[in-house]
């Protein structure tokens, strides 16, 4: 596996974190937020952050190479750079600009590192709460230095908290929550708040790359449409897209979460 030194990572998320995007928070003339798409927001902060780490991380990792959300947007193929066998930074630079742009505090930063069809490395910042989870592929996962595990002593599905969006069948569960920011999704879920995430229909690599290594190597059980199909980090398209937290909870929650009808109309796209 590439080696990486990732606390230099974490002190370049953090850079970008105090620099640009935290001093924008609740800070921003309307002229610097848009919306790209229906309820698609960008700022100046995800464009500007954006741009930093497309500059300071290749130079952590020669020859490697970055995909941005907000390059894509503007340039669809940039995403088909995660097809090659260079190693790939994905970046998120404002996960949950919704939130941000509205003065809501949950939202972070997320940076993966991609490799032949593989998440490598992960990073998660909570910026307002001034939280790190990194995980390395085969090297667990930790928050803010300290190891975590998660697991779930729930007998039955209405005693179950998930987090996601794009779902169905919220009145089988305790609770279900939409929060408009993967980051906090997966931070709760590897926190013990919540004891799955679920996301449909769209599985883009920025979102999703550095969550479900973080998801997974924590111990969750992380499958794609069905328990046999792994995450796979150079999806940018359609999927039904699931973390519990183990194979047999994934295969009691899927039914619920994933109607007969939602499998052909994403099978269809």
């Amino acid at each position: 596996m590439t080696d990486i030194d990732v606390t230099k990572v974490e002190e370049i998320i953090r850079r970008v974190a105090a620099e640009t995007v935290m001093p924008r928070f609740n800070n921003m003339l309307e002229s610097e937020i848009r919306e790209k798409g229906p309820g698609d927001f960008v700022t100046i902060a995800d464009e500007e952050s954006e741009k930093t780490f497309s500059k300071l991380l290749p130079e952590l990792l020669p020859g490697s190479l970055v995909v941005g959300e907000e390059a894509v947007a503007k340039d669809g193929t940039v995403v088909e750079k995660l097809k090659g066998e260079q190693p790939v930074w994905v970046i998120d630079p404002v996960d949950g600009t919704y939130n941000f742009s509205h003065g809501i505090r949950k939202f972070g930063i997320l940076v993966s590192l991609v490799q032949n069809g593989e998440t490598l490395y992960g990073w998660a910042f909570d910026a307002p709460g001034d939280r790190m989870a990194v995980a390395g592929r085969g090297a667990g996962t930790f928050l803010d230095g300290a190891r975590v595990k998660t697991s779930c002593a729930a007998a039955e599905e209405k005693e179950l908290r998930g987090r996601g969006s794009g779902f169905r069948g919220a009145e089988h569960f305790k609770e279900l929550v939409a929060q408009r920011c993967s980051l906090h999704d997966y931070m709760d879920f590897i926190t013990g708040d919540a004891d799955f995430v679920v996301h449909m229909p769209k599985v883009t690599p920025w979102d999703h790359g550095a969550t479900n290594l973080i998801a997974a190597e924590a111990g969750g059980f992380v499958a794609m449409n069905d328990p046999d199909t792994l995450y796979d980090p150079t999806l940018y398209g359609w999927a039904f897209l699931l973390v519990a937290p183990d194979r047999d909870w994934w295969e009691k929650l899927s039914p619920l979460l994933y109607p007969a009808h939602l499998k052909a109309r994403i099978a269809g796209k």
